[in-house]
């Protein structure tokens, strides 16, 4: 999913929400998204050993009250309103929706990676509004990274290239005094790759994203990049900036 195409299914869910939704529609919406859940659950549950389910349970357990913090929390709902009557709004469902089919992307790429063994390239999403393009070449890795977090939608993002030697790479802004050429507020950004996990840990971010936003988190991949897609990503990280989207002819 590009950035763009994050934002504006979270403008949409927002502004459904706003204009008082279809309630069959979204019913049906969190209904198929809810099913489509289960059943990569109940595979999971079949193919992972006692000990790799645990884990995973644990992480989706947290993922459950993530999803209803976000869902009924985007401000389209009185406040004080009862929470049971809240799971029964169209903003609540369609919400819940949109983040369980990014949920099943997540959970379908712990069953198999849809990247190749020997590259890191490929989309990644935590499945908290964090989600990430990059490409890894000639020993860099060529990236864009933007994150929507909490009910008030705070954002964030950062492209750039960093340096990589498997598993680890280090990303840095090289911020510079004007006068000593010494080093103030860099960021940096740690990558760290490990059982098909992509870890990102942030220091002195803040720069790039609301107050409570966060690049931090566990990523996988999941979906791959064309090879169109992957070189314009190369450039334009390059020059530490997105990749614009394309407009419609005529526009």
């Amino acid at each position: 999913m590009s950035r763009f195409t994050l934002f504006a299914s979270l403008l949409l869910f927002t502004f459904t929400g706003l204009a008082g939704g279809n309630l069959r529609e979204a019913r049906a919406s969190f209904q198929k998204a809810d099913k489509a859940l289960n059943e990569v659950w109940a595979e999971i549950k079949a193919k992972m050993s006692p000990a790799e389910f645990k884990v995973i349970q644990e992480d989706q357990r947290g993922w459950i009250g993530y999803r209803d913090y976000i869902a009924t929390g985007i401000g389209t709902v009185p406040r004080g309103t009862d929470e049971a009557k809240v799971r029964e709004t169209p903003e609540y469902l369609e919400m819940a929706a949109g983040l369980m089919e990014s949920r099943v992307a997540y959970l379908r790429a712990v069953l198999k990676d849809p990247g190749p063994a020997d590259s890191i390239t490929g989309e990644w999403s935590d499945s908290h509004g964090g989600l990430l393009e990059i490409v890894q070449q000639d020993g860099k890795l060529y990236f864009a990274l933007n994150v929507v977090r909490g009910p008030t939608f705070h954002v964030g993002d950062i492209a750039g290239v960093a340096r990589w030697n498997e598993p680890l790479g280090f990303f840095s802004d090289e911020r510079k005094d004007s006068e000593n050429g010494a080093k103030e507020n860099e960021t940096w950004l740690f990558f760290r790759h490990e059982n098909h996990l992509l870890k990102i840990d942030g220091a002195n971010t803040q720069e790039y994203h609301g107050m409570r936003a966060h690049f931090d988190g566990e990523y996988r991949r999941t979906g791959k990049l064309t090879e169109t897609q992957a070189a314009k990503l190369v450039e334009a990280s390059k020059k530490r900036r997105f990749v614009e989207e394309e407009k419609p002819e005529g526009k």
